[in-house]
């Protein structure tokens, strides 16, 4: 990583711990108005003095796009908050103002680290919905297909698959554009949801929501997350870097403590330990307890 990791570390837990809490403030479903809010952060610390001041608005033209449009027709779902960072550097051409950037994209259980952006961008441009292909909104609109698709994911193992085919075609777009620096990691992202491990994933979080949301009764509860848990610790047998489970047990852990505290079983905090060492204090705290 170019951009500081620590940084980069610190800004994606923030963003990811931002995103969790407004998910867990909202409550249930409905008509509430606006379903997705973003908070936008832009660090211009690599950019030469004239382009920061060109850029100072950026972040607020990013937010205002987001907040602004319509991403989800379905009133089910619940309102998210979502994170965007950019750590923009110059990238200097005689034509016009481009920039390189690593980025952070969060939703409430999932991040992306990208550090292969570039697009242009001029003074006094604004990002908003349009049938040309603009390199910057594409770029935003593919993270933000990928978050509502997995966020959808929550109400059916298959419930994000057409925002995950809006993803795919914002790849295609940029991959066959004049920027299409940084679109094979991004296609790398969308080839992987085809993998069997991710189509278990996306089965796991069907049955921990389910257990979560659709049953007020406890054991009921500890039933689907208890299935939710196995299901986990197989992916992770397969495939122990796989960041999206890595994602879940981070913005999940303290939930699923809650869910099993009370009871004298010690399988779930015997797998979390397995899967999450770097909080065996958390763990161990209950299976010593029984």
């Amino acid at each position: 990583m170019r951009v500081s990791s620590k940084l980069c570390l610190l800004a994606a837990l923030t963003l990811f711990v931002c995103a969790r809490t407004t998910q867990a403030a909202s409550g249930g479903a409905g008509k509430r108005g606006r379903i997705i809010t973003a908070k936008v952060t832009v660090i211009v610390d690599k950019l030469p003095q004239e382009k920061k001041t060109r850029m100072a608005n950026f972040a607020e033209k990013v937010q205002s796009y987001i907040n602004n449009r319509k991403w989800i027709e379905d009133d089910f779902v619940r309102p998210f908050e979502v994170g965007f960072q950019f750590f923009l550097e110059d990238n200097p051409s005689g034509i016009e103002d481009r920039y390189k950037c690593s980025l952070i994209a969060a939703g409430p259980d999932i991040q992306y680290y990208d550090k292969r952006a570039l697009f242009p961008f001029q003074e006094g441009e604004t990002i908003q919905e349009s049938a040309a292909y603009v390199p910057v909104r594409g770029l935003i609109d593919f993270y933000m297909f990928m978050i509502i698709a997995n966020e959808l994911d929550k109400y059916g193992a298959s419930a994000g698959d057409n925002y995950f085919a809006k993803a795919r075609g914002a790849m295609q777009e940029g991959k066959y554009s004049l920027f299409a620096y940084g679109w094979d990691i991004r296609e790398d992202l969308i080839t992987a949801l085809a993998s069997e491990n991710y189509k278990k994933f996306r089965e796991m979080k069907d049955y921990f929501f389910y257990g979560l949301w659709s049953t007020d009764e406890a054991a009921q509860t500890r039933h689907y997350v208890m299935e939710a848990l196995k299901r986990l610790e197989e992916i992770l047998k397969e495939d122990k870097d796989q960041l999206a489970a890595k994602n879940f047990i981070d913005a999940h852990y303290q939930e699923i403590v809650e869910i099993f505290k009370q009871t004298k079983d010690t399988t779930p905090f015997e797998i979390l330990l397995k899967l999450d060492p770097d909080r065996k204090a958390v763990y161990n705290e209950y299976i010593e307890a029984n």
